[in-house]
């Protein structure tokens, strides 16, 4: 199938859309799925994510995905394709049980197995209404993740910062937390710090630099020094310091998961203040 690049469409929606603070979590014609998964697992087996679209809107709502995958720092690393995920009719839905295997069969100029990254599901038209919900499972293992609508309310920005509580990291648990940048935005330079039960910072605050579309998975834990040790009380503060868009901005997520059982949890970001 031919490949296309709808970046410019997801970027333009992203700039011209009106917030609409208190339904963030309504129906839209762009959804963020936060982490997809098609890798291997520690401890055998392999993590897919399986993912659900609903329409509501009459006739045919027609589906886009674009994937970005952990880019290790490199500015704009995505994978985008054009894939025939329509759905016809109201209420009515689509499911895939592996939606990155489905765009690998796609889309042969990437390897979409051993990655994980950002999902974002858009329609035709803000006329053409959906929400999405991804399941991630590795055999009787799970989690899930909501479908979020590209909304101020649910993006960090400078002057809106956000939180991702109930971290820990000790030897039955390992953390990961994950960040993709929209909002057409160029860049932006972000302050992340671990604080423990006390209010107490625990290592020290670093910061990173997103370019556009830039997905970026990492242990905080690790990114701020933290020596070993028991911590299982303790939230993250995510502080946008500067950008070059004032719409939406960071999106983002923590997952964390047992070093004995493998079983896995999906922590959502909510504002600070």
């Amino acid at each position: 199938m031919k490949k296309l690049c709808f970046c410019a469409v997801v970027l333009c929606f992203f700039a011209l859309s009106s917030p609409l603070a208190g339904y963030d979590t309504s129906p839209s014609s762009v959804q963020i799925i936060p982490e997809v998964v098609w890798a291997a697992a520690t401890g055998g087996g392999t993590w897919v994510t399986e993912l659900q679209i609903t329409a509501f809107s009459s006739g045919t709502t027609f589906i886009r995905v674009e994937y970005y995958y952990n880019g290790n720092g490199a500015s704009g690393a995505y994978r985008y394709i054009g894939e025939a995920y329509d759905i016809f009719g109201l209420y009515r839905s689509v499911k895939s049980s592996n939606i990155l295997a489905l765009m690998q069969a796609d889309d042969d100029g990437f390897q979409y197995y051993g990655t994980s990254g950002t999902l974002v599901i858009y329609t035709q038209g803000s006329y053409q209404l959906i929400k999405a919900t991804a399941r991630t499972v590795n055999g009787n293992f799970g989690k899930t993740f909501p479908g979020i609508k590209a909304d101020d309310a649910n993006s960090a920005n400078v002057g809106r910062e956000m939180m991702i509580q109930d971290l820990r990291r000790n030897a039955a648990y390992r953390t990961f937390t994950g960040f993709w940048l929209g909002g057409g935005s160029s860049y932006m330079t972000v302050e992340f710090t671990l604080y423990n039960e006390n209010g107490s910072v625990i290592g020290s605050s670093f910061t990173k630099i997103f370019g556009n579309a830039e997905c970026m998975i990492f242990n905080p834990f690790v990114q701020a020094g933290v020596p070993s040790g028991d911590y299982d009380n303790v939230w993250l503060r995510i502080r946008p310091l500067s950008s070059d868009s004032n719409t939406y901005g960071l999106f983002s997520f923590a997952s964390s998961a047992n070093n004995y059982t493998n079983d896995t949890y999906a922590h959502i970001a909510t504002q600070f203040q």
